[in-house]
């Protein structure tokens, strides 16, 4: 038999027990608070191997949420306010927005232009509630600030009308003549360029050292001396002694005009020995020597006689980038209008811009948001790589043997980018090696230095 008093007790346990379970599965609970955001990164997006002008920008939130029943596209709660380098800002509305399935915390929005490191996500509360009023806001942690987004973006042109002008050829004196005058100018680029003690001996004591029955020109003496330091110093060796693809020291580098191109220039030629003669044009004798660097730079890649359109392409970018470098340590070579300096001026404009992997950075590649990489000129050239092999249609190979100076070049760089080696002769390395390589000082003092602001 049970007692009365065990019965009431097993009573007052079921009663316990049923409450809470009809609490448990009331059918209309109180929504809670809507979740807080932790963090919004975008990332540009990068559609096989080259930039786009697109972003993705990856929300997270502080706990697992459910989204509030609607009518509207998700994408509709989200908004930015992206700040621009010239100052103010734009509102910018997001094109899609998804919840990842393997992620209950997080939502990624798709949006059709770059959202720069700075902007401001604004969400509606409604996403998460239907009857909330107002916005959350956080400030977007991105891979590209403001002025980045504008390089990227928009190509720049030069504001002196006389750029493109005509040039004028450099007057010869007697100092592109002597010895110790240009010995001189040679220490007076050594200290622009702030070079360290140990480089700074070692370029006058290659200078003291060069051959004058090979290199009968003490300017020319003096501008392969100052390639020490570079990453094309490696072109000494390979000039100078036998460590190059004709196991022979060049037989010549003189100012001469170049058999068979006047108008070119340099030129690499070849005696019956197989050694290489590098004739630097009789109107370049009066140039300073920083313009004459990548000149040399440029024909000390051309050795094994086999030049492809991708060689041409790649030796004009090395000498584009030296220039740069070149360039920042002095404003002054972007202002000269003598005949080499033009060259040089122009192509290193068509470097800035260009750049598909890193159309914020230099490049050789067409940069997304460029149609003209000359703007304010009748130039159709979309792409340095362009511009260049539009220059040497006498080339039919389009492309030969990698170099292995071109590759020297190219390894030194990729130490500085803290890239993989590759192969310079390979378009797409070549165009992210430059953008990774170039130091964003750099960029921005020769930017500074060409008078560059966006063209609309």
């Amino acid at each position: 038999m049970i007692s009365s008093r065990q019965t009431r007790l097993e009573l007052f346990v079921a009663g316990v027990l049923a409450l809470a379970a009809a609490a448990g599965c009331s059918s209309n609970p109180e929504p809670g608070p809507p979740p807080q955001i932790s963090s919004a990164t975008a990332e540009r997006d990068v559609v096989n191997g080259l930039a786009s002008l697109k972003s993705t920008v990856t929300v997270q939130f502080d706990r697992p949420f459910e989204l509030a029943p609607s009518r509207v596209p998700l994408a509709s709660h989200f908004e930015f306010d992206v700040p621009l380098a010239v100052g103010g800002s734009r509102r910018v509305l997001v094109a899609t927005a998804e919840r990842p399935e393997d992620d209950s915390r997080s939502i990624v929005l798709k949006v059709d232009t770059l959202i720069p490191d700075g902007a401001t996500l604004k969400v509606a509360r409604r996403a998460f509630d239907a009857e909330a009023a107002g916005e959350m806001e956080v400030t977007v942690e991105g891979d590209l600030n403001p002025a980045l987004v504008l390089l990227a973006t928009t190509e720049l042109q030069v504001s002196d009308p006389a750029f493109y002008d005509a040039p004028v050829i450099a007057e010869v004196t007697e100092e592109d003549r002597d010895a110790v005058a240009q010995r001189e100018a040679l220490e007076f680029h050594l200290n622009q360029r702030q070079v360290d003690p140990q480089t700074y001996l070692d370029a006058l004591a290659i200078y003291d050292a060069i051959s004058v029955d090979i290199v009968a020109s003490p300017k020319l003496r003096a501008a392969l001396a100052a390639l020490t330091g570079t990453f094309a110093e490696p072109a000494l060796a390979s000039l100078l002694t036998e460590e190059n693809c004709t196991g022979l020291p060049a037989a010549r580098i003189a100012f001469e005009t170049p058999p068979g191109g006047p108008e070119l220039i340099a030129r690499v030629t070849y005696v019956g020995s197989g050694a290489r003669v590098i004739s630097v044009n009789t109107f370049a004798e009066g140039e300073r020597i920083e313009h004459l660097m990548p000149i040399l730079a440029h024909e000390a890649v051309h050795c094994d006689g086999l030049d492809g359109r991708t060689e041409e392409l790649a030796a004009t970018a090395f000498d584009g980038l030296l220039y740069l470098n070149l360039v920042a340590a002095d404003p002054e070579l972007a202002r000269s209008r003598t005949r080499v300096a033009r060259e040089l001026n122009i192509d290193a404009v068509a470097l800035i811009n260009s750049g598909g992997r890193l159309p914020e950075s230099i490049g050789v590649l067409p940069s997304p948001g460029v149609t003209q990489i000359l703007p304010g000129t009748n130039s159709p050239y979309g792409s340095f790589a362009e511009f260049i092999v539009a220059a040497y249609p006498q080339i039919d190979l389009a492309t030969s043997p990698t170099e292995p100076l071109a590759q020297a070049y190219a390894d030194i760089l990729a130490q500085t980018a803290g890239m993989d080696a590759g192969d310079p002769f390979s378009i797409r390395y070549l165009d992210e090696l430059l953008g990774r390589a170039i130091h964003p000082a750099v960029l921005v003092a020769a930017i500074q230095a060409f008078g560059l602001a966006p063209a609309s």
